[in-house]
């Protein structure tokens, strides 16, 4: 098991929760979408799970490990983090970028190995972006910076990826390419976790489902039983038609979400 949850309540205020109590379990090889409306506390949800905030009550684990034993070094040795967005401050390199990943393996204060540069090149090329290497991260595209993040994330080293809305801002291509990264790691053996606003990722991509709505709803399970057209017109509040597509290239059915209010 790579994530266990267990009774978590989120916030920012003691007595005040945004979201929970919650419980659920993670194993390595899933790709699991958590899918609600804004402000419902997904994001809380993330920042308490990456260590960022202090639970309000219950309790994380990770890889069998209670996440309050680990220090934040330690942490980031088994977990990595994939923001929504990433402004960048400085031109650094596409290739120095991938490297700031390798920082929990490193001394304080110490500069990068020989190892930590074949280590972004080994990432760079796992996410086909090994052509941006030598770019200025400034001057790359929204899609093509959100494969260096995701990049940055993997040279750190850790099975298990916390991405919050990866593709969010992305157009429609690049979109479907973070997608199919997503389902290629997880093919590889990478557990992912990822926000998204769009339940019509989860049928494309994810094993698992975690919907959070209002009122203390909580649902966990596969697409197929957790996604109805039920519950997805109650969390975002629009009737919502499930269809089945049958993909050209293998025949295979996919769900898409219409809504029929517009």
């Amino acid at each position: 098991m790579m994530l266990a949850v267990k009774d978590l309540v989120c916030g920012y205020r003691p007595g005040v929760p945004v979201v929970g109590p919650l419980s659920f379990q993670v194993e390595k090889g899933e790709v699991v979408c958590l899918v609600g409306p804004n402000g419902i506390g997904k994001t809380t949800l993330f920042k308490t799970v990456l260590g960022l905030l202090k639970p309000l009550g219950g309790s994380i684990w990770v890889q069998g490990r209670d996440s309050r034993e680990y220090s934040a070094k330690e942490f980031a040795k088994v977990v990595a983090y994939v923001p929504q967005g990433h402004i960048p401050p400085f031109p650094y390199a596409v290739r120095d970028v991938v490297v700031m990943g390798r920082n929990p393996t490193m001394h304080e204060l110490s500069s990068p190995r020989r190892e930590d540069f074949e280590k972004a090149e080994e990432m760079l090329a796992l996410m086909g972006i090994s052509h941006l290497a030598d770019r200025d991260y400034t001057e790359i595209s929204g899609g093509e910076r959100q494969m260096v993040m995701i990049a940055r994330a993997l040279a750190q080293d850790t099975n298990l990826l916390v991405m919050d809305e990866p593709t969010s801002h992305l157009d429609y291509g690049n979109e479907n390419r973070v997608l199919g990264q997503v389902k290629k790691l997880a093919g590889l053996g990478y557990t992912i976790i990822m926000i998204t606003h769009v339940p019509g990722h989860a049928f494309l991509c994810a094993d698992k489902v975690l919907a959070v709505g209002r009122d203390g709803f909580f649902a966990e399970g596969s697409p197929d039983a957790v996604l109805t057209e039920e519950t997805l017109s109650t969390l975002y509040g629009v009737d919502i038609q499930l269809s089945e597509v049958a993909l050209r290239r293998d025949q295979r059915h996919v769900k898409v979400c219409v809504p029929i209010t517009i």
